[in-house]
């Protein structure tokens, strides 16, 4: 497939230019969740991505969210946690869980301390895992960090964008039924 090369985009018409079409499995929570997605896609109201992902959560029923953040976008994880916290049970994992020394993992430290924290971006997963979380909410994470942290999350998983969130502690997420 080469769908950014194509030109024509026939498949907006009906055209399926690939062999998948019949395996596809929109069942269940899969079709609960592409229904809850289109409704999203197609609502007029402008929503940001923080909102989207309450009432995506909201809509399929979880209850537990997790946040995997970078220690230092701690400012935006707590507002996320702040304001996601009003309507589910929210656990937060920062990057440098575990205190795992850089120079244990062959990792060259950045600075002059004495000790200098590694990321554990699996730590952060397995710790996420065992308070059995719904979604995941990755925040901050670096390249890298991110893929390790999905290819370990049981749950599923999504980047929130830093440019998006509100700086105001005072938000409300309209959910609609």
């Amino acid at each position: 497939m080469q769908c950014a090369l194509c030109r024509n985009k026939e498949c907006l018409t009906g055209k399926n230019c690939s062999v998948i079409k019949s395996g596809l499995g929109y069942n269940g929570e899969n079709l609960k969740s592409i229904q809850i997605s289109a409704w999203l896609e197609s609502d007029p109201v402008k929503r940001t991505k923080l909102e989207e992902i309450a009432i995506y959560s909201k809509r399929l029923g979880y209850r537990k969210i997790g946040i995997a953040f970078c220690i230092e976008h701690e400012r935006e994880a707590r507002l996320v946690y702040d304001i996601l916290s009003r309507y589910f049970e929210v656990f937060s994992v920062c990057c440098k869980v575990c205190s795992i020394e850089k120079e244990s993992l062959n990792i060259k430290k950045t600075g002059d301390l004495e000790f200098e924290a590694a990321c554990n971006p699996i730590g952060q997963a397995l710790l996420l895992n065992d308070d059995r979380t719904d979604l995941n909410i990755m925040l901050g994470l670096k390249t890298g960090y991110d893929i390790l942290f999905s290819k370990y999350s049981e749950a599923p998983s999504i980047t929130l964008p830093l440019l998006e969130l509100p700086y105001q502690g005072d938000s409300e997420i309209d959910f609609i039924e």
